[in-house]
């Protein structure tokens, strides 16, 4: 029987010719397994560093073994019960390496490290091997697909910085340390360049400030063949969030693409998603956290990644923060996985109308007694569209009254809502940590909390009534009572509350972004090259 394994990370060492090998391999949840070496056909015993997590059905098992470089084959093997098995080797997409007719190698000072199905052959390398490699590509490429891989000719040392937020509207941890960046170190700031749709109306804004590419583009392309690191808010496992490339096109230039990447992280995790975030999935050399409690969980086997990859330095965006209450009540729900059918089809709208989410939305912003304490106090509601209801917004809009305001990303900046509001209603957003960052009063409003958690997120460590900013109400007349209980009370937050604030986040000092920038610098090593073997990364 042969196992299959998958290739994590190679991150190879020009300095001291060494290189760091990271492989898992996924079990039943009750089955103990090791990952093992045979080096030229013996049994090697290298001390490895591996982490276990455990799914519900599953065990994924993640060990990292460190080697020299020089000429050997490596086969990986599993040992299950005393008994060794044979491993095919995929990337972590459950995928070939490369398809049939095409090479994936790694050329490090007088060696050649080639990737196989079953094996990684380690050789020194011959006269004119590299030169010969490159042309095979070439030649590949034109007979697969009918065209040159143009990009290859144009790769070079790693320099660049790339930055990534939503490449629609930025807006968020990346462009806030691109700001930081380009205000504190011109030198770097030259190689830095921030990721833009080519539609986006935020590129005169953000050329402001610095260098910007339009993705896809060919200039873009060129950048990130060439990147020293790429610094995302989103990971990009399931989705093309900062590489360029289509699935085609990697197949091209995976071997030469070797970038670190610095997840900044969208927000603050609080759900169980280690089953998207863990190393196996979004490989980040260094993982931004900003609560003591997220980074305990991320720094747990849950998530595979050892210590030294995870900083708890705070969100960057929470540095551009400022209380600025204009009698705004802001009300920002999450999506649901469950109404996606809903959200991404083209089907009758109706069906949106119909949903739960909206008919609980409706009557709260339509309740006669909240439209009479907020008129009678000189107070607006505004109501941000999650990106994904965007195309209800005329729906939304429907609702809409003089007191009453919908509005969307595409019309507004995140962080100018939360400094404006003065009360802030959420179900299950991780903008409440932004929020409660400014210690402003804070309601949950989970009407579907049972539904939500059975079929959009697993519940995680946070536990909104233990961990919670506010309280937690599941009736409307409840949650209109409180914001009545907050307007009367100069929008004051209860003492309990603020006091959990301070124990929750590690830093309310708005220096997120050089604490950021201090562990950037740190893992900016030019003798240090990462390669993926996936066709997203």
């Amino acid at each position: 029987m042969v196992k299959k394994v998958n290739i994590i990370n190679i991150l190879t060492n020009y300095k001291n010719n060494k290189m760091k090998i990271e492989i898992s391999y996924k079990t039943y949840k009750n089955i103990n397994a090791k990952i093992c070496l045979l080096i030229n056909g013996k049994e090697k015993n290298y001390s490895s560093n591996t982490r276990v997590s455990n799914d519900e059905c599953n065990r994924i098992i993640l060990s990292s073994f460190e080697l020299d470089i020089k000429p050997q084959n490596i086969k990986i093997l599993i040992n299950e019960k005393e008994t060794y098995y044979n491993t095919a080797i995929l990337d972590n997409k459950e995928q070939k390496i490369m398809p049939e007719g095409n090479e994936y190698k790694i050329f490090i000072n007088k060696y050649s490290i080639k990737i196989k199905d079953e094996e990684i052959e380690i050789k020194r390398k011959k006269c004119l091997e590299k030169l010969k490699y490159k042309i095979g590509k070439q030649i590949y490429s034109k007979d697969k697909y009918n065209k040159f891989c143009l990009y290859r000719i144009l790769k070079r040392k790693p320099k660049y910085y790339l930055f990534n937020d939503r490449i629609q509207f930025g807006d968020d941890n990346a462009e806030e340390l691109f700001k930081y960046i380009n205000t504190n170190n011109k030198k770097m700031a030259k190689r830095c360049y921030f990721v833009l749709d080519k539609h986006s109306d935020r590129i005169k804004e953000l050329k402001k400030i610095g260098k910007v590419l339009k993705f896809g583009s060919f200039l873009h392309k060129i950048k990130y063949i060439n990147a020293k690191m790429v610094i995302s808010s989103h990971s990009s496992y399931y989705d093309r969030v900062y590489n360029p490339f289509d699935e085609k096109e990697m197949f091209m230039y995976k071997d030469i693409i070797n970038k670190k990447f610095v997840f900044l992280q969208h927000g603050v995790i609080m759900n169980d998603v280690h089953n998207i975030l863990n190393r196996t999935r979004t490989i980040a050399d260094l993982f931004i956290t900003t609560t003591n409690d997220e980074y305990e969980i991320v720094s747990s086997p849950l998530y595979l990644y050892e210590k030294k990859m995870i900083t708890c330095a705070g969100l960057a965006r929470f540095d551009k923060l400022q209380n600025k209450n204009k009698n705004i009540i802001l009300i920002a729900p999450t999506w649901r996985a469950f109404l996606t059918e809903v959200e991404y089809s083209n089907e009758d709208k109706n069906e949106f109308i119909n949903s739960e989410f909206y008919f609980k939305y409706k009557q709260l912003l339509s309740n006669i007694e909240l439209q009479k304490i907020i008129q009678e106090n000189n107070y607006k509601i505004k109501f941000l569209l999650h990106p994904v209801f965007e195309k209800y917004r005329k729906e939304m809009q429907e609702l809409e009254n003089e007191n009453l305001r919908i509005v969307s990303v595409k019309d507004i900046k995140y962080s100018e809502l939360f400094d404006e509001c003065s009360i802030f209603i959420t179900d299950y957003s991780s903008t409440h940590f932004d929020v409660a960052y400014l210690q402003k009063p804070i309601i949950y409003y989970q009407f579907d909390k049972e539904r939500f958690f059975s079929s959009h997120y697993k519940k995680g460590y946070f536990d909104y009534e233990k961990d919670g900013f506010g309280q937690v109400i599941e009736e409307e007349k409840e949650i209109v009572d409180k914001i009545i209980f907050y307007i009367n009370n100069n929008c004051k937050p209860e003492e309990k509350y603020l006091k959990r604030i301070k124990e929750t986040f590690k830093f309310l000092d708005k220096n997120n972004c050089e604490r950021i920038y201090k562990q950037i610098k740190l893992i900016d090593k030019d003798e240090e090259l990462n390669y993926r073997f996936n066709n997203v990364h």
